[in-house]
C-alpha cells in the first residue's frame, strides 16, 4: 500500500546460517590442505635436490656451529705428554726454527726512540713519553706471558694430579678449561722477544713501513711546479692525506695528518723544501719519497706469484665453480717462522684493528664485501692475501697469511665454516666480525 515503508528482508534462519558458517570452514580446510600439500611437495623437492648433490658438495661445512669459542685453547705440556690427543702441528712446526730466525741481522735498521723532531718540541716530548710507555707495556706484557708459563710448569711439577687412566672426556675438560691466548699469538710473541719495535703515535715502526709503501704504490708521482720552481718525482700533502681516509688508514684528516707528520719525522717522505718537518694537508705543499725505504716493482713479483697460483678474482656466482674445481678441501699449515720480523713487528692489537678497517674500506670499495650464509661482511681468504700484497703492506705471501693469521687470533675476522680454524690463503669464506649486522 502506498505510504507504507518496505517490507523488510528476510531474515535467515537460525539452521541455514549455521549450514553457511560449517561450509566457509570447510573451503578454508580445503585451502590449508592445499598449501600444506604443495609445500610437503617443494620440501620433497629440495631433499631430491640435495641427495643428487651429495656426491659433489660437501655439505658439513654449512652446518651452524652450536657454539664458537672466542678463543681457542692452549694445551699444556703435561696433557701433551699423554699422548693419546697429539696436539696440532700447526703451532710447533710453523714456529719449528723460531729461535734460528729471529737471530738474523735487522736489517730495517729498527731504534727505540726516533732520531728526527717536530717542530713543536712541547707536543712531541708528550708523544714520544706515550710511545715510551707503550714500548714498555709491550714488553712487560711479554715477560709476564713467561713467568705465567714458568708458574704452570713449577704447579704441574708440585702437585700432578694426572691419572693413566684418564678417560676421553676428562682429558677435553681439562682443556677447556685454560682460557689462554692462541698458540700462533703465543709463538708471534715469543718471536718478537728479540725484535726491537718503536712505537709512534701508539703503533709500531713498521706500520707506517708499510703505510709509505702502500702510498708510494697510490699517488700520483710526477714533476710539480709553483710558480716559476719545477720539483720533479714530487705528491701533494693534500692527495697523501686523501689517499689515507680512502684507504681506510685514517678516520679523519687530523689522524691522517699525524701519522703524516711521523712519516717525516721518520725520514720516509721529506718536503721539497727540506726545511719543513710536517705534512700539509694542501695542493701547494710537495713531498717526496726518500730512499730510506726500499721500493721495488710490485707488478712483476706478485703478477708472477699470481699467475703460478692461477687465482682470479670470483664473486658470489661462481663461489661453487671456483671451489670445486680450483681448491681442495685440506687446510694448509703455513710456515711462520719464515715471515719476516717486520710483519711480526707489525701485527700488534692496534695495528690490527687499523688493518681489519683497510680490508672493510677496500672490500667496500671494490664491491666485494658479500652476504653469506646469514652473515655481513663476508669475503674471500684469498682475496684478503690478494688485498694485502697490492696494497704493499705485505711483500710476500706468507706474510699475508701470517697479518690474516692474526687478524683471527685477535678476533677481527672469524671463518664461517665449522671445519676451519685457521687463516688460508683458499676459496674459504670469513667474515669482518666488527660489522654490524643492521
Amino acid at each position: 500500500m502506498a505510504g507504507l515503508p518496505p517490507a523488510p528482508p528476510p531474515v535467515l534462519g537460525r539452521s541455514e546460517s549455521f549450514q553457511n558458517m560449517i561450509r566457509n570452514r570447510r573451503s578454508s580446510q580445503d585451502e590449508i590442505r592445499a598449501l600444506l600439500a604443495r609445500t610437503t611437495q617443494a620440501l620433497d623437492k629440495i631433499v631430491s635436490i640435495r641427495e643428487s648433490m651429495e656426491d659433489i658438495v660437501d655439505f658439513k661445512q654449512f652446518e651452524k656451529r652450536s657454539q664458537r669459542p672466542s678463543r681457542p685453547s692452549r694445551v699444556s705440556s703435561s696433557i701433551a705428554e699423554l699422548g693419546e690427543h697429539p696436539a696440532r702441528s700447526t703451532t710447533t712446526s710453523s714456529y719449528g726454527s723460531t729461535e734460528a730466525s729471529s737471530l738474523s741481522e735487522d736489517t730495517l735498521g729498527r731504534s727505540t726512540t726516533s732520531t728526527t723532531h717536530s717542530s713543536s718540541s712541547i707536543e712531541d716530548d708528550g708523544e714520544h713519553d706515550v710511545d715510551r710507555d707503550r714500548e714498555d707495556e709491550f714488553h712487560e706484557r711479554s715477560t709476564d706471558l713467561d713467568e705465567q708459563r714458568e708458574q704452570e710448569l713449577e704447579d704441574a711439577e708440585e702437585g700432578d694430579t694426572f691419572d693413566e687412566d684418564l678417560t676421553s672426556s676428562s682429558i677435553v675438560s681439562s682443556i677447556s678449561t685454560v682460557d689462554d691466548i692462541a698458540p700462533l699469538k703465543e709463538a708471534r710473541l715469543d718471536r718478537l722477544k728479540s725484535i726491537n719495535i718503536s712505537f709512534h703515535e701508539g703503533l709500531p715502526r713498521e706500520f707506517f713501513q708499510s703505510l709509505c709503501r702502500f702510498l708510494n704504490s697510490a699517488l700520483e708521482v710526477k714533476t710539480r711546479h709553483s710558480r716559476f720552481n719545477f720539483y720533479k718525482e714530487a705528491f701533494t700533502g693534500g692527495d697523501a692525506v686523501r689517499e689515507m681516509l680512502v684507504s681506510g688508514f685514517a678516520e679523519d684528516h687530523q689522524t691522517a695528518t699525524r701519522y703524516g707528520n711521523v712519516l717525516v719525522r721518520l725520514g720516509f717522505i721529506e718536503h721539497v723544501s727540506r726545511t719543513d718537518d710536517q705534512l700539509h694537508n694542501s695542493k701547494d705543499n710537495f713531498y717526496r719519497f726518500t730512499k730510506v725505504l726500499e721500493y721495488d716493482d710490485p707488478s712483476e713479483s706478485f703478477a708472477s706469484d699470481t699467475a703460478s697460483r692461477r687465482r682470479a678474482s670470483i664473486n658470489a656466482n661462481n663461489y661453487r665453480e671456483s671451489v670445486l674445481s680450483n681448491e681442495s678441501t685440506d687446510v694448509v699449515d703455513y710456515d711462520f717462522a719464515t715471515a719476516t720480523d717486520e710483519v711480526h713487528a707489525l701485527v700488534t692489537e692496534e695495528a690490527l684493528h687499523v688493518l681489519a678497517k683497510v680490508l672493510h674500506k677496500v672490500f667496500e670499495r671494490k664491491n666485494k664485501l658479500l652476504f653469506y650464509k646469514g652473515f655481513v661482511g663476508c669475503f674471500l681468504g684469498a682475496e684478503a692475501v690478494n688485498v694485502i700484497r697490492e696494497m704493499r703492506i705485505a711483500t710476500t705471501l706468507i706474510d699475508a697469511v701470517l697479518i690474516g693469521q692474526a687478524l683471527l687470533d685477535e678476533g677481527l675476522i672469524e671463518p664461517i665454516a665449522t671445519t676451519v680454524s685457521t687463516f688460508q690463503d683458499k676459496y674459504v669464506f670469513y667474515r669482518l666480525t666488527k660489522i654490524s649486522s643492521s
